[in-house]
């Protein structure tokens, strides 16, 4: 009888390690690898179609300014590239990027807008893998790149927000 209760109590307490494990590691590991301003010619093309997407109100992203008041040389798309590292034992899934705007800002949307897919496609950081993730702010091109981005995501249905600093 001795043998079978601690061999019950081991397992129990393997049972919670492993949950536990599993629970701290809700917290991935963010680090922004860089930001890059789109090369010219597909900069153009991206701002026709958002500038006619503003002006239509059918653009796909978070619109911190709905008029653009410059021409397309005052404007720059900028693309952040954030490192995920998702060491628990839970599957991150339904992430996001969105850049926290400082004046200027007109537009912040994601990498599934800018691949041309459907932005219900929800991006998933697998458990124990890394992943990069994306996105776009267009802005003016006199601001500087220094941004917080709100990294939100969920785990078994709870949602977490996270913050990283770029700069």
């Amino acid at each position: 009888m001795r043998k079978i209760t601690a061999v019950l109590l081991i397992l129990a307490l393997i049972t919670a390690g492993t949950t536990l494990w599993g629970i701290i590691g809700t917290d991935l590991g963010l680090s922004v690898e860089g930001v890059r301003a789109l090369p010219q010619d597909e900069f153009e093309l991206r701002f026709k179609r958002l500038s006619e997407q503003l002006e239509n109100g059918s653009v796909r992203g978070i619109v911190y300014e709905n008029i653009l008041d410059g021409e397309k040389d005052d404007y720059v798309i900028l693309e952040y590239t954030i490192l995920i590292k998702n060491a628990g034992l839970l599957k991150a899934q339904m992430l996001e990027a969105v850049v926290v705007p400082l004046k200027g800002d007109v537009l912040c949307f994601s990498q599934q807008e800018f691949d041309g897919m459907d932005v219900n496609h929800s991006i998933t950081a697998e458990a124990g893998r890394q992943i990069r993730l994306r996105c776009y702010l267009l802005t003016r091109k006199e601001m500087h790149a220094v941004r917080d981005i709100q990294i939100s995501y969920y785990v078994w249905g709870n949602p977490f927000i996270r913050k990283v600093t770029y700069g």
